[in-house]
């Protein structure tokens, strides 16, 4: 019930009711933790994730946010077991604490014999969780007994289960699969894109799922994780925030773009292979929409694979960001301003949440 209809205060409405999982204690600058379940399901100190983004969210960026306190996140999309192995024991040597392995949770990305290779790396060196990227096929939805099929191998390991989603009716299916945390990503976020905002999924999955539920996309400080807070998330996570991050390992030219972009600077492209992806707008991103224009979806689509093959590479690693690579990010890239170290951005990401809940106006609706 909101606060007007109830005569409650703002402040007291949001502390009572949307924030009542969530522990605040703040120590000094350096130990500050927000305790809620979110944490008690991963092991963590802070409700905060850092999403997976190809070619950025290797160890030193995933070990540098474990080593803050939140959960850090390898993404090893497609990569080939070997170097999932090398930069989970990279992990391992920067950090102690508990983070996850992000897979894509899709037919084509899975097949049985890759899944047991890489299942057998995660169980021989004890990885905490994995992390499932469902936003593969805008046009499929979450099978659920393809989802048990391996979800029920990794729980019979001990390995924690975080899905990533975008609809209702998949958190509910990943929830009944077996999932320990559910990740709302709007469309906002920079990477594969949903079609709903991040303000409308969160209320209504918070309405329907029963385990610990994620923000994600459009949050870049407190402000947005107390908005998350507010309408019944348990954490966030956040992935262009962390992109000029001081241990992200990407090319200067690229981390430059990120700090020169504006609110306007992102565009969505892709459609027409049915994985649309939000990233800067450059001379690729332009050919792209001018091909989805102007074709049917069949006749761009395998244009559209042939010009984005290898474009996050080109942009990441050879800091090629005007004409063919592709710098994925999202709606809030205009709110990173500078070169900061990891634990900074989340420690002010927290303070500020802190403060806000902790002042919240005190405004009656009548």
């Amino acid at each position: 019930m909101p606060p007007g209809s109830s005569g409650l205060k703002a402040d007291t409405f949001i502390k009572r009711e949307c924030c009542k999982h969530t522990t605040l204690s703040k120590k000094t600058k350096k130990d500050f933790h927000m305790r809620n379940r979110l944490c008690e399901v991963l092991g963590i100190q802070k409700p905060i994730m850092q999403g997976p983004m190809s070619w950025v969210s290797t160890a030193p960026l995933a070990a540098a946010v474990c080593e803050a306190g939140g959960f850090g996140v390898l993404c090893t999309a497609a990569a080939t077991p070997d170097f999932i192995e090398q930069q989970v024991r990279l992990m391992k040597e920067k950090t102690d604490r508990p983070f996850a392995v992000n897979m894509g949770l899709h037919p084509a990305f899975l097949p049985e014999e890759y899944f047991q290779a890489v299942l057998d790396i995660l169980k021989r060196e004890k990885v905490a969780a994995v992390h499932l990227d469902t936003l593969c096929d805008a046009t499929m939805r979450l099978d659920e007994s393809f989802a048990r099929h391996f979800f029920d191998q990794w729980k019979e390991a001990g390995i924690k289960i975080i899905a990533k989603v975008f609809t209702v009716e998949d958190a509910l299916t990943a929830q009944r699969a077996g999932a320990d945390v559910i990740i709302a990503k709007g469309w906002e976020g920079g990477g594969h894109t949903t079609m709903q905002t991040t303000m409308v999924q969160i209320p209504q999955m918070a309405d329907v799922i029963t385990v610990p539920l994620v923000a994600s996309g459009g949050i870049a400080d407190g402000r947005g994780m107390a908005a998350a807070l507010i309408m019944g998330a348990d954490g966030i996570e956040m992935g262009t925030a962390f992109l000029a991050a001081e241990e992200t390992d990407i090319h200067p030219r690229a981390k430059q773009a990120v700090l020169q972009a504006k609110d306007f600077s992102t565009v969505e492209i892709g459609s027409s292979c049915n994985m649309p992806c939000r990233q800067l707008r450059n001379a690729l991103t332009d050919t792209v929409e001018k091909l989805e224009q102007g074709l049917s979806y069949e006749e761009a689509g395998s244009k559209v694979m042939e010009l984005t093959t290898n474009s996050l590479r080109l942009a990441m690693k050879e800091g090629e960001v005007s004409q063919h690579g592709a710098v994925m990010a999202g709606q809030i890239v205009g709110m990173v301003k500078s070169i900061r170290p990891a634990g900074e951005i989340i420690d002010s990401v927290l303070e500020q949440c802190r403060y806000l809940l902790d002042t919240a106006p005190a405004v009656s609706l009548r």
